[in-house]
């Protein structure tokens, strides 16, 4: 393998030198030349060819430029009227330009014509006839391709022009068109007039070979003059200094700042991205001049040095590398407009799904990326192409396939979670954002603003799992030690964090079953008050006291839900012994009736008065129990008012309301007085006198 290399690269710098030397002779052979000068002049036959020559040329050149001179002062006046004219539009001006065209093209017209005939006339010998159909055919290439470069730039006519530079560039670049096209074009049509009339092809090749080095030394100039404005344009936007920043600081606090301007730092990722291109293109900016210049060396050394289809190649391929350049850079822009387009939310849509555009755009500069870079890599390929690299035929191999194949499908697989995603988190904020016809919103459970979330996370966690091995495998890694490793994992959290695993399954069917929800008054692990927030493995209460326990699901084994769909207060009423229960009775439920029909509570209370009836005979007292069924969480409020209500009515009634007694025996001798001693009375008798 290293020996063939190091043949072709021997035979390759053989071939070089041989070239090298063969331009070295037509250069080195410039006394041969000087003879064949010589012998034009002093004999008299050549001498004589040349001046029927020089006088053909003048009658034929001369009738051409004065039929086209006459033509241009014809049809100055419809010129100029088209020149003056404003178009409307890209279309009017393109219209406009056409006909600048054929005005400018029948001057041409008119001089190829009588040049032409006036070369069919006269009988000149061969070779004069030749040379003069030369040097004709290279004054009609000059003058067409300095017609299409008026039209381009229209450096007179300022609303024509399609080139966006200002009125001096344009007539600096048309100045330096002329220059360059008459001396190629002319310099390479008379070598081959005087090669007709019999110049020797070394001196012939010399010759072309000074005009080509004429030519590359004028755009060397061309590109020198331009350094500073082309770098300028490759830089764009200048770096701002200290002093710019501070001047731009107090034009913002003064409000004078450019409405254009942004106001809002973009994101550090785009700052980040925005930096490295700008020094790239700062780079490119200090160095173009050079790069240009080299390129233009070695095109004109392999034209020079006549490396076998070196030239053409070279040619073609730069050729080719604009034409694609341009295209991409069209495609680029192009893209950039579908993709906006594409993803934009219509007016309806955003008006019945006001989140929707947001999350659209939310995509828009990822999608934008995507683009870029298929196309950047697209253009690539294509550029190597063009510049013999064969890159396309690489992905026609096994390799090439296997990597576009793998390209499409973790393409296809992000596509699919992405869109799997967006469907069910849409939906998930649809039903948890959705509002009634009067755009109220609606108030969803806690268990479902806590179980949709969840679920939302762990179909996330999924998603990102499945489509990272599914990427990976296409990439070529083996995923059966990850999965592995990732069991051995599972199985160590598993055992290192049991409680916390066991906070987290008690928690999710705690949740799932809606045992309990913000806003519940439930007894959990022997502490009560209202559950205030509930998360997936703890539950938060707050008591009446206004203290917050935190309660990890792990320790719950009972829970009582106080709140549950409807709630009972229970009535325990203790009546002394001489009053008529069937009274009490009777009293209770009245006083349930008139709270019934009490506005304030009728709402609260969902049935009358429950009377189980005499439910225990205590010390001092019976015991009357009831109930009150009431919305769930209201038993409380109804309870209490319930109460006061009873108090005030058993003191109407003379009922009472018994309270401890001790009956106490002072014995005295062989006497005994008993005394009734009633508990919290000012007649108790004094036991520390």
């Amino acid at each position: 393998m290293g020996s063939r290399v190091l043949n072709t690269l021997s035979d390759r710098i053989d071939l070089f030198s041989q070239q090298v030397a063969a331009a070295s002779r037509a250069v080195i052979d410039t006394p041969h030349a000087l003879r064949w000068v010589n012998q034009q002049i002093v004999d008299p036959v050549k001498r004589d060819a040349w001046v029927l020559l020089a006088l053909h040329l003048a009658g034929i050149i001369g009738g051409g430029y004065a039929a086209r001179f006459a033509l241009i002062w014809l049809l100055s006046r419809p010129r100029s009227a088209l020149g003056a004219r404003v178009p409307g539009g890209l279309a009017a001006k393109l219209v406009l330009l056409l006909a600048r065209l054929g005005l400018d093209l029948l001057p041409m017209a008119g001089f190829a014509l009588v040049g032409f005939g006036l070369l069919s006339a006269t009988e000149p010998p061969r070779a004069v006839r030749l040379a003069s159909l030369i040097i004709l055919n290279a004054s009609l290439i000059v003058q067409g391709v300095l017609v299409v470069s008026r039209v381009l730039l229209s450096p007179a006519s300022a609303n024509l022009r399609l080139a966006l530079v200002s009125d001096e560039t344009a007539h600096y670049l048309l100045i330096w068109t002329r220059r360059i096209t008459i001396i190629g074009v002319y310099g390479y049509f008379a070598g081959e007039a005087m090669r007709v009339l019999g110049l020797p092809a070394t001196p012939h090749a010399a010759w072309l070979k000074l005009v080509g080095l004429l030519v590359t030394t004028m755009l060397i100039v061309l590109i020198l003059q331009n350094r500073e404005p082309v770098a300028q344009a490759l830089r764009g936007r200048p770096e701002p200094t200290p002093d710019d920043s501070e001047e731009r600081l107090r034009a913002v606090m003064a409000g004078e700042a450019s409405g254009d301007e942004p106001a809002v730092e973009p994101p550090p990722s785009r700052r980040r991205r925005d930096a490295a291109l700008s020094l790239v293109r700062h780079r490119l900016g200090d160095v173009w001049h050079i790069l240009a210049i080299l390129y233009l060396g070695a095109v004109y050394l392999i034209w020079a040095l006549e490396i076998a289809g070196g030239f053409d190649f070279v040619l073609r391929a730069t050729l080719v590398t604009g034409a694609i350049l341009i295209i991409s850079r069209l495609l680029s822009e192009g893209l950039d407009r579908l993709v906006e387009r594409g993803l934009k939310v219509p007016a309806d849509l955003r008006t019945a799904y006001p989140g929707l555009e947001e999350r659209a755009n939310r995509y828009l500069p990822f999608l934008r990326r995507v683009a870029q870079v298929v196309l950047g890599l697209f253009t690539l390929l294509l550029l190597l192409q063009a510049w013999g690299a064969d890159a396309l035929s690489w992905l026609g191999s096994d390799l090439g396939q296997r990597v576009a194949s793998s390209a499409v499908t973790i393409l296809v697989v992000l596509t699919l979670a992405l869109v799997i995603w967006e469907m069910i988190n849409g939906a998930i904020l649809r039903y948890l954002n959705a509002t009634d016809d009067q755009g109220v919103r609606l108030v969803r459970s806690a268990r479902m603003r806590t179980l949709l979330p969840l679920l939302r996370n762990a179909l996330t966690i999924f998603l990102v799992t499945m489509a990272g091995l599914i990427v990976l495998s296409e990439m070529g890694v083996n995923i059966a030690p990850l999965l592995a490793g990732a069991g051995v994992i599972g199985l160590a959290v598993g055992f290192g964090a049991q409680t916390l695993v066991k906070d987290v399954i008690t928690g999710l069917f705690i949740l799932i079953e809606d045992t309990i929800s913000v806003g519940d008054i439930v007894t959990v692990g022997g502490l009560s008050g209202g559950v205030e927030a509930m998360s997936i493995r703890s539950i938060r209460l707050r008591g009446y006291d206004g203290a917050v326990h935190t309660i990890p699901f792990s320790s719950v084994t009972t829970i009582t839900n106080s709140t549950k769909e409807f709630s009972f207060y229970v009535l325990n009423v203790t009546v002394d012994y001489a009053v008529d229960t069937d009274k009490v009775v009777g009293v209770l439920k009245d006083i349930g009736a008139q709270m019934q029909a009490d506005p304030d509570y009728a709402a609260l209370i969902l049935g009358p008065v429950e009377i189980a009836g005499v439910d225990a005979f205590q010390d001092s007292a019976v015991l009357v129990k009831g109930r009150i069924k009431t919305r769930a969480g209201q038993q409380w409020a109804v309870g209490r008012e319930f109460n006061r209500r009873m108090k005030k009515r058993f003191d109407a009634d003379g009922i009472t309301i018994p309270f401890p007694q001790q009956v106490l025996h002072i014995s005295s001798g062989s006497s005994a007085t008993t005394h009734p001693f009633k508990a919290g009375t000012d007649d108790a008798p004094r036991t520390d006198a």
